[in-house]
C-alpha cells in the first residue's frame, strides 16, 4: 500500500464506514450475498462449475471449446455450450452435487452475518448457507427460501412488500435472484438462461444462429445482432422484481462484485429513471489489490461505482481473505439482532459496545440523510410497482 495513502483509514472511507453502519444499527438495509460469502465452504465459482460440467461432457473438442471461452472471459457462452450438450437430467444432477447443503451447512460467519439487523436477505448463490443460518436463529422447522418464478410470485411480491412496510427479525427471508440448487427450472447459469428470465426470450428460436452460437463460430453479441429477439422482449417477473429491488431498498452488498452484466443493467436503468442524488446502496471491498493505488485511484474507483448508486467501504484483509469476517465482527452491538436463542449460541453473535468517532453534528447530518433517503424510497415503492404494472 502506498505510505502516503491509506485506503481503509482514509477519512471519506471512514465516513462511508459510518453510513453503512447507520444504515445497520437502525435497520434499513437488505443484505445481497455473492459468491465469495460462500466459497468459504468450498463452493466453486461461476467459473468453476461451468469448467466441471464441462469435464461430464464426454466430446473431448467441446471440452477444449469451452475452456477457450472461459479463457477469454465468455462465461455466459462457455455455461451455454455446457447446457446445450449435456442431457439435462445429467446437467441437473451435477449442478445439485455442486450446490448442495454442506456438512456443516453454514459456520459461525453466516450465523453472524444473518444476526444483523437487515430486513432480509437477496443472492445469486445457488446453494442454501444463508437460509440454513437463518434457521438456526428463526424456527428451524420453517422455509426461508424463496425464489423468482410464476408459481412463487406471490412469495416474491410478500418478500418486497415486507421490506417496505414490516419487519419481523423472527422472520425474515431469503430471496433467490438466479435460482436454488434443487429447484431447476429456476436456476439462471448461461446465455440462454438469462435471456429467457430477464427478457422473456428463447435464443432457440434462431435455431441456424444457435447452431453457429454453440459451436463458437460466433459471439453472443454477433448473435445479437443478427437476431430479431429483441424485438419480442419483454419485462418478465425477474426483471420487475430486481429493479422493484434495487428501485424501493437499499442494499448491501457482500462478496459480490457486480460483474453480471444483467444486473447492471437493472442497476443503470434505475439510474436513469430516477437519477438519485446520492448513493443507495453501499458494497464491501476488500483492500487486497489495492497496494499500488493513490489518493486518486480511489477516488476514481468511487466515482465509478457512484454512478450506479453504490458507495464503497474498504475492510482490511490478507492473503486470506479473512477481512470480511473482522470487518463485520468488528460492527457495533446496535447493529445485531439478539434472537432468542441458547446461551451457547448466542455467544457466538458480537457484543461489541458501541463505538464511534463521528462528531455529534456529524452523527445529526448522517441520522437526517439516511432518514430522508428512506421515507423518498419507499413513497417511491408503489409509483414504481404501479408503472411496471403498465408496462
Amino acid at each position: 500500500m502506498n505510505e502516503a495513502f491509506d485506503i481503509v483509514s482514509c477519512d471519506d472511507n471512514q465516513l462511508s464506514k459510518r453510513k453503512l453502519l447507520h444504515l445497520v444499527e437502525h435497520g434499513n438495509g437488505v443484505l445481497f450475498i455473492g459468491s465469495g460469502i460462500s466459497r468459504r465452504l468450498n463452493y466453486p465459482s461461476w467459473e468453476g462449475v461451468i469448467e466441471s460440467l464441462a469435464n461430464r461432457i464426454p466430446e473431448e473438442e467441446t471440452k477444449e471449446l469451452v475452456r477457450r471461452k472461459l479463457n477469454n472471459s465468455e462465461l455466459l457462452l462457455a455455461a451455454e455450450i455446457v447446457k446445450n450438450k449435456l442431457p439435462f437430467d445429467q446437467y441437473c444432477l451435477a449442478f445439485e452435487e455442486h450446490f448442495c447443503p454442506k456438512n456443516p451447512a453454514h459456520d459461525d460467519f453466516h450465523r453472524m452475518l444473518v444476526s444483523l439487523k437487515f430486513k432480509g436477505f437477496v443472492t445469486t448463490n445457488y446453494d442454501p448457507i444463508i437460509e440454513s443460518a437463518l434457521k438456526s436463529i428463526q424456527i428451524s422447522s420453517r422455509d426461508y427460501g424463496i425464489t423468482i418464478s410464476h408459481e412463487q410470485r406471490s412469495h416474491v411480491h410478500g418478500f418486497l412488500s415486507a421490506l417496505s412496510h414490516s419487519i419481523n427479525y423472527t422472520e425474515r427471508y431469503q430471496l433467490f435472484l438466479h435460482g436454488k440448487y434443487n429447484l431447476h427450472e429456476s436456476t439462471i447459469l448461461s446465455y440462454g438462461d438469462y435471456v429467457q428470465k430477464y427478457d422473456g426470450r428463447n435464443i432457440k428460436e434462431q435455431s441456424e444462429l444457435y447452431e453457429q452460437l454453440i459451436s463458437g463460430n460466433i459471439s453472443i453479441e454477433d448473435f445479437e445482432q443478427k437476431s430479431n429477439l429483441k424485438d419480442s422482449a419483454f419485462r418478465t417477473i425477474h426483471y420487475k422484481a430486481i429493479y422493484l429491488l434495487f428501485a424501493t431498498q437499499r442494499l448491501v452488498f457482500a462478496g459480490f462484485g457486480l460483474r453480471d452484466e444483467y444486473l447492471n443493467k437493472i442497476i443503470n436503468d434505475v439510474q436513469l429513471d430516477f437519477n438519485p442524488f446520492q448513493p443507495n446502496h453501499f458494497a464491501l471491498f476488500s483492500k487486497n489489490g489495492t497496494e499500488s493505488w493513490n489518493e486518486f485511484d480511489y477516488l476514481q474507483k468511487k466515482r465509478e461505482w457512484n454512478a450506479k448508486g453504490v458507495e464503497l467501504v474498504f475492510y482490511d484483509d490478507n492473503e486470506t481473505y479473512g477481512g470480511i469476517e473482522e470487518f463485520v465482527s468488528n460492527f457495533p452491538s446496535d447493529c445485531f439482532y439478539q434472537p432468542n436463542a441458547s446461551p451457547a449460541s448466542i455467544h457466538q453473535i458480537p457484543k461489541n459496545p458501541t463505538t464511534t468517532t463521528e462528531s455529534q453534528s456529524e452523527q445529526n447530518h448522517t441520522v437526517v440523510v439516511d432518514n430522508d433517503i428512506n421515507t423518498k424510497l419507499i413513497n417511491m415503492a408503489k409509483k414504481v410497482a404501479d408503472d411496471l404494472k403498465n408496462k
